[in-house]
């Protein structure tokens, strides 16, 4: 599903790792922060460019805070700590995938 972010440059240069990572949280925030409120605390978690050097992948993690359990006692009920993988586009900036790491 990719994400209609505007272009970041517009001067047909590439989109460096910082411009990639603003794009993947913009996205991450129209997804999520918003219509999740168990949903927190998102961060760079890593970043690189693909193989061919067409994409970033662009990690974010968050908290993601689980239904109480009146059977547990609140000390182990600890918000989850969950990762989402965002293919942004090299040439444009627009985030083309989110994925959850295969690792999950």
């Amino acid at each position: 599903m990719a994400h209609n972010s505007p272009a970041i440059d517009k001067a047909n240069q590439p989109v460096d790792a910082r411009q990639a990572t603003e794009s993947a949280f913009r996205c991450f925030e129209t997804l999520f922060s918003k219509k999740l409120p168990r949903v927190s605390d998102p961060s760079l978690e890593e970043i690189e460019m693909s193989k061919e050097g067409r994409y970033w992948l662009v990690t974010l993690g968050f908290n993601e805070t689980p239904p109480i359990n009146p059977y547990l006692p609140k000390f182990l009920q600890v918000p989850l700590r969950k990762l989402k993988v965002f293919k942004v586009d090299a040439a444009t900036g627009r985030v083309l995938s989110m994925k959850i790491p295969q690792n999950e």
